[in-house]
């Protein structure tokens, strides 16, 4: 039998996409618009792995800070000139800073974090730390 981690966060995440899709969906805003880039967070025997969704931002345009616990993203979608001299029927893509700190389910090795960035895919791969690779394991009952 597999058991799940138990996330008490995952029902707020659904909750806080379900409000903003309401008021996105309106005809006029509320408020200002903000995001902050998608991720997945996983990890294996040897690493912990974050990718994250940021089309349209520039490599140069991204700033990665990571600590034992956490990893900040955050970066800047620049507004290009195409609507100039047109009519806008509509606009829906965000410009502006965004920001993003992310949990790390485990303690990792800072020093040798790599990022690689393509196709709109934000990779980044840190080793764990070695007390984080030996913090529980199983114990056989005699």
């Amino acid at each position: 039998m597999s058991l799940v981690p138990w996330n008490p966060f995952k029902d707020m995440d659904f909750l806080s996409r379900e409000v903003s899709n309401f008021f996105e969906s309106m005809p006029f805003p509320f408020w200002g618009r903000t995001t902050s880039p998608r991720v997945d967070v996983y990890q294996t025997e040897k690493d912990v792995i974050v990718k994250a969704e940021i089309p349209g931002v520039s490599k140069e345009d991204l700033n990665i800070f990571i600590d034992e616990n956490s990893i900040k993203l955050s970066g800047q979608t620049r507004k290009d000139n195409e609507f100039k001299d047109e009519n806008v029927y509509r606009s829906e893509r965000y410009y502006g800073s965004f920001s993003r700190t992310i949990p790390l389910p485990a303690e990792v090795k800072t020093e040798q974090a790599k990022a690689e960035y393509k196709d709109g895919i934000l990779s980044i791969v840190v080793p764990k730390a070695e007390s984080a690779k030996m913090r529980g394991r199983r114990i056989d009952i005699q």
